[in-house]
């Protein structure tokens, strides 16, 4: 095991990273995937421990029960596949977010997952559909079988077929999940040690043991927090934390709803929303308010089985010398949309990338640092946008000079501003580098906000109208004619899971 120094190392002193011990502590969803990625990526050249406390993490609430895509490349980097996914736990498909009455303005539209547009008319695929004034949502597959409740698995090698273009991702019972990780971990070489924290303790900002309920301690290299919200090694090295809300969240289990949809369904506003979630033999509904006053009682229905209350923000700092906090111990963002499970995702990439090669990590850190708070703002202002019903801003008749003095990384609200300024001027996309959310995503978004540039691409009067309008219409008829014919999202289910036991 490397010695847990503190001080400053030379080149020479670099050890091999097989001798790298690294501790994770936390129940949670993101101790479980940390675990089991470093295990699946580097198990030949780290020892990998995980300190599992009695219970559950109650802030694994805040991922809202929803993935994105790329859910399913995460599990490959688990080593876990879809069948057992499917299989061993309620987990369902789903091709994106419904929102439905969504704030006070009452927009509806489907948040689809998708494959990047494509266009003939060498300009982008949005700009074309708002010169012929048409509605994106007939173009997305994933939207239309949401709104027939309609499912089946996108095609590989089938470009032709318009289902090809669709992505889609899973929705979870976090406790259901938790669990089943948990026992993927308890099947692996990874070395479990459950137990309670007692104590951490520091010095020079570096953990140098833990202390456990049974008053042994833990060394390591590399320390993990993935304790959820109350982020209890971050803690103890007194990292400062951003807050810009609080939410109280509530969830509620309706065991008689077994008609799986596609989707969740969010409704609301930003200051209180509700989304609810389709599950192979049961639907979910999290609900959540935002509070000024933090020692407000969170009223709990009868029906609920699972609340809490947390700060939404970030810390300032996701890697302090030996310890790195990975997801909610480091970051919240509200689950009204994914981005939560995206940040998680991000976040365990990051620190595949960057795992140290001695007890001198400032390089590492110093290079996880910003890309997590890029990764953080970027996801923060995919949410803001979601709640932003601006149609018009100042900032679209802004001098040089103005939009240069607002064009500080740090004003989160001033990328924002840019990035509707310049869709709101031309239908042109503004995108920042490590971006959670593609270009996609956001076309959609604003589609889906009701938010229509000025004018558009001087291109689009360059084309030929006619050739345009016989393509879109060949487009959205394919759509029109598949999705009826799909079958319904819990018949599908239930044909693929019967499938997989036959198989098995």
């Amino acid at each position: 095991m490397i010695k847990n120094e503190v001080h400053e190392v030379n080149a020479a002193s670099t050890s091999n990273p097989k001798n790298l011990d690294i501790v994770i502590y936390g129940h949670s969803i993101a101790a479980f995937v940390s675990a089991l990625t470093i295990h699946n990526t580097l198990a030949d050249q780290v020892s990998l421990s995980l300190i599992l406390p009695a219970d559950q993490a109650h802030s694994d609430l805040l991922y809202g029960g929803t993935t994105a895509p790329d859910a399913y490349n995460l599990h490959l980097a688990m080593d876990i596949s879809e069948p057992e996914l499917l299989q061993q736990t309620n987990s369902s498909f789903s091709f994106g977010t419904y929102y439905k009455n969504w704030t006070g303005e009452k927009f509806d539209w489907v948040q689809a997952f998708s494959l990047p547009f494509t266009s003939q008319y060498s300009m982008d695929f949005h700009q074309v559909l708002l010169k012929h004034e048409q509605n994106l949502q007939d173009y997305l597959v994933g939207a239309q079988s949401v709104l027939h409740e309609k499912f089946a698995h996108p095609p590989q090698n089938q470009p032709a077929s318009p289902l090809s273009r669709a992505e889609y991702g899973y929705n979870f019972d976090y406790q259901n999940y938790a669990l089943f990780l948990l026992n993927k971990i308890k099947q692996r070489k990874i070395k479990l040690i459950q137990s309670d924290l007692l104590d951490v303790k520091v010095a020079n900002e570096h953990i140098t043991s833990l202390r456990l309920d049974d008053d042994s301690s833990i060394e390591a290299d590399l320390f993990i927090d993935c304790s959820g919200t109350d982020a209890k090694l971050m803690s103890a090295l007194g990292v400062k934390k951003s807050v810009h809300s609080h939410i109280n969240l509530s969830l509620l289990t309706n065991e008689n709803d077994t008609q799986m949809k596609p989707c969740n369904i969010v409704s609301g506003h930003a200051d209180s929303w509700q989304s609810t979630l389709y599950l192979q033999n049961s639907s979910q509904i999290l609900q959540a308010v935002n509070v000024k006053d933090t020692s407000a009682d969170n009223k709990i229905s009868a029906n609920t089985i699972a609340s809490i209350s947390a700060d939404i923000g970030e810390k300032e700092q996701a890697w302090v010398g030996n310890c790195v906090a990975i997801s909610l111990s480091a970051a919240v963002l509200e689950p009204f949309s994914n981005a939560p499970f995206r940040l998680l995702k991000l976040d365990v990439e990051r620190l595949l990338v960057l795992i140290p090669l001695s007890n001198n990590m400032r390089l590492e850190q110093k290079e996880y640092n910003r890309r997590y708070r890029l990764d953080v703002q970027h996801g923060r202002l995919f949410n803001l946008a979601l709640a932003d019903t601006r149609h018009f801003l100042q900032h679209e008749h802004a001098t040089k000079n103005q939009f240069l003095a607002s064009d500080d990384a740090s004003d989160t609200q001033a990328l924002l501003d840019r990035k509707l300024a310049q869709y709101l001027h031309r239908g042109l996309m503004v995108s920042y580098d490590y971006e959670p959310f593609n270009t996609e995503d956001w076309v959609i978004l604003h589609f889906g906000m009701q938010r229509f540039p000025r004018r558009l691409d001087s291109l689009c009067d360059n084309i030929d109208n006619s050739d345009v309008k016989q393509h879109l219409l060949q487009s959205k008829n394919a759509i029109a004619a598949m999705v009826p014919k799909m079958p319904s999202c819990s018949l599908y289910t239930q044909k693929f899971l019967n499938y997989l036991k036959r198989q098995s």
